[in-house]
């Protein structure tokens, strides 16, 4: 049988705040609060996606640690666990949406959606050309980010065992963002006109270079974890910096662009990660969250489905406009996407994680069956 790594409580957790973040950021652009606080709290939610990231490379760094000794071969391993972790929702989401909303144009795909974008996605690389990145699966461009992060994690793991090594690569994954940002965008807009050119943008917020950052943010909060002697007085020093960097940014009036990029959400999503896996107090830790948490892939890949259900039955326009109004449609969201999510994981997330462990452990219990017959000849 497979070796199961470590669970971890504060994960699931992790994973239940960013997806509660993507959900409020989504459900108030159905019913808008008019309060200019909620509204900015909403649009923080779509930085959820920045702390699925960091959980992301936390759980895959805790378990490579663990399998790296204890399977035979662990890097064809690691990819047949994610392929079939990630896959079978995210085909059944892809047939979903292209049946019902059709090949029509849309906001990401003003000319309609050809079959070579559908393919790209399919194969999961919708996520290197701007008129694919998010055009079949609402949200799929952070699925192709989180695939592309897949290929070169074997190699860094094999390749960065430092911290000097770890910062060195995060200034180089600093320097792609910068290229993603703005060489390529300058590249890309003279192959746009006017009117689509925001696709360009949009592309170079969202594609893999600009995430990367994130990702190597939680490789790091990995370094730190695994060595727990001066992890307290990291996190407090930490939350002192990062408290006086926003109050520094705010008070000389530096641009609240930096504040609320991807880089900046991403040490505090860090922080927070380190903080609650030593304080994990019952109400940031608990039953409930966690149990999102584990339903979180499904609720990413449904909750844009269940907001369109919702607006074409009528439901979300009873709720009308306003603060409170605003907050109990977006717990109506949570509760049906969640009761939907529960449903589909049962059913095909995790049979099909199931599915590849089986797969995993026949290759396995073969390799050492082999390895024992090259021993005894």
């Amino acid at each position: 049988m497979t070796l199961e790594t470590r669970k971890y409580d504060f994960i699931d957790s992790l994973r239940g705040y960013a997806i509660l973040g993507v959900l409020l950021v989504h459900s108030t652009q159905f019913v808008t609060p008019t309060s200019s606080i909620l509204q900015l709290i909403a649009t923080s939610g779509s930085r959820g996606v920045q702390l699925f990231y960091i959980a992301s490379a936390l759980t895959l760094c805790m378990s490579w640690q663990f399998r790296s000794t204890h399977e035979i071969y662990p890097i064809r391993n690691f990819f047949l666990r994610r392929f079939f972790r990630i896959a079978p929702m995210f085909y059944i989401a892809i047939i979903y949406y292209v049946f019902f909303n059709a090949v029509s144009p849309r906001y990401f795909a003003l000319n309609g959606i050809p079959w070579w974008s559908i393919l790209l996605t399919a194969l999961f690389l919708h996520g290197f050309h701007p008129d694919a990145i998010n055009s079949v699966v609402p949200g799929g461009w952070s699925v192709a980010v989180e695939m592309n992060f897949y290929c070169v994690r074997p190699l860094l793991m094999l390749n960065i065992k430092t911290t000097k090594s770890l910062l060195a690569f995060f200034i180089f994954s600093l320097s792609l963002y910068a290229l993603s940002k703005y060489a390529l965008g300058s590249l890309l807009l003279s192959h746009y006109p006017p009117d689509q050119q925001y696709l360009v943008s949009e592309f170079t917020s969202l594609n893999f270079f600009a995430q990367l950052p994130v990702f190597v943010i939680g490789m790091l909060t990995h370094f730190i974890f695994k060595n727990p002697a001066n992890l307290r007085r990291i996190i407090g020093f930490g939350w002192l910096i990062l408290i006086s960097a926003t109050v520094s940014i705010f008070l000389l009036r530096l641009g609240t662009k930096v504040i609320s990029s991807p880089i900046f959400f991403g040490f505090g999503f860090a922080l927070f990660a380190l903080t609650i896996s030593i304080y994990p107090v019952r109400l940031l830790v608990n039953k409930t969250i966690n149990r999102l948490g584990k339903y979180s892939y499904s609720m990413y890949l449904t909750h844009f489905a269940v907001l369109a259900a919702l607006s074409t039955l009528g439901v979300s326009g009873m709720f009308g406009r306003g603060n409170v109004s605003s907050i109990l449609f977006y717990l109506c969201t949570v509760a049906v996407t969640a009761t939907l999510s529960f449903i589909l994981y049962s059913t095909i997330e995790r049979q099909g994680i199931m599915f590849g462990k089986r797969i995993i452990d026949w290759l396995e219990r073969s390799a050492a069956a082999n390895a024992t017959d090259q021993s005894v000849r």
